[in-house]
């Protein structure tokens, strides 16, 4: 099996990521995220408690507990996909250590990830969906298909141009990709904690343009979260305000050096493959924009919600494309 293969491979994972991404938030916007209480089974159960045996099994393992049979299948239907993509992961990790003579340290990182996200999996259920677990375990998701892109684009041996990047304009592709990071931990902050609606106009934000309503106390406190079920939110009203007026205003920020980063890479005389990627990502960051300004003005409808985070995946995708290329541009010797 050659290079080319495992890179074919890399990248249909990244596709299967998207798609477990997409499973899970769709999981998690529609409060299914504690459809099974407990992990890896549900209920005391190996699969969803259908039969009316089943169901009266499940109530003596946890009395009083109030069964949607619905949501324990999407519940369940998340951890056998993400099951199947371990398993893919694992694979892809074993072909390029048997067969392949580069360096494989790419591919087994992305093997730990997924035995990581597993865990962050169990947690988000045993710690009843808190914050900073789950939003973690959505950034690591989003980390797990950019690495197999990344891994797609090592063994296809992409082309590097022969002149070295220059440094401002490996600072903006760096800047910008750092400052998307920030807004999609934002955004998965801003998601958990049931924030997304907190204003729900736009361009202004509960028809001002600083809400005096925005309490910044207690709002991105990520430690020492008390033990209660987070479903549903925990933070004051005030404070999701905050939270999502932060997220709309670092929107802005990564918009503005998205844009200089854009003037600067198509100003270069070479670096063809940086500019296709940055090209692509043109249309990706528009679209991702427009998802987030309808999630307001539309009051989240859930396949606009489902769409804003698998857009924000790939994204970040394209943007450690666009940093993988101009890292190895730039750091090459002459």
């Amino acid at each position: 099996m050659d290079d080319s293969r495992i890179s074919k491979l890399s990248f249909l994972g990244a596709a299967f990521t998207l798609f477990v991404i997409s499973l899970g938030a769709w999981v998690r916007l529609t409060d299914a995220g504690l459809g099974c209480p407990d992990w890896p089974g549900c209920y005391g159960l190996l699969t969803t408690p259908d039969t009316a045996d089943e169901l009266a099994q499940a109530r003596e393992n946890y009395p009083g507990a109030d069964i949607d049979v619905g949501k324990a299948w999407r519940e369940m239907l998340h951890r056998y996909v993400a099951g199947i993509l371990g398993l893919y992961v694992f694979f892809i990790t074993y072909i390029s250590i048997k067969y392949s003579r580069q360096n494989c340290t790419l591919p087994l990182l992305i093997s730990v990830l997924i035995i990581v996200q597993a865990i962050m999996g169990m947690l988000t259920v045993t710690m009843l969906v808190k914050p900073t677990i789950v939003t973690t375990h959505l950034f690591f998701g989003m980390l797990t298909a950019t690495l197999l892109f990344i891994n797609g684009l090592k063994y296809a041996d992409i082309s590097i141009s022969q002149v070295r990047i220059p440094a401002y304009a490996f600072t903006a592709v760096f800047v910008t990709w750092s400052l998307l990071i920030v807004q999609i931990l934002l955004g998965g902050w801003t998601s958990t904690n049931y924030a997304s609606l907190a204003c729900t106009d736009f361009p202004k934000c509960l028809d001002q343009w600083y809400p005096k309503e925005m309490i910044f106390e207690g709002a991105f406190n990520l430690v020492n979260l008390p033990d209660i079920n987070y479903e549903g939110g925990f933070l004051a009203y005030g404070s999701k305000v905050a939270v999502h007026y932060i997220h709309r205003v670092t929107a802005l920020i990564l918009t503005f050096f998205f844009l200089l980063t854009i003037y600067v890479v198509f100003n270069l005389k070479e670096h063809h493959f940086l500019k296709k990627v940055v090209g692509v990502s043109i249309v990706f960051f528009v679209l991702q924009v427009a998802l987030g300004i309808s999630n307001v003005v539309y009051s989240l409808p859930l396949n606009i919600a489902v769409w804003h985070t698998m857009n924000a995946a790939i994204l970040m995708a394209l943007l450690t494309g666009a940093l993988y290329y101009s890292l190895i541009s730039f750091t090459k010797t002459e």
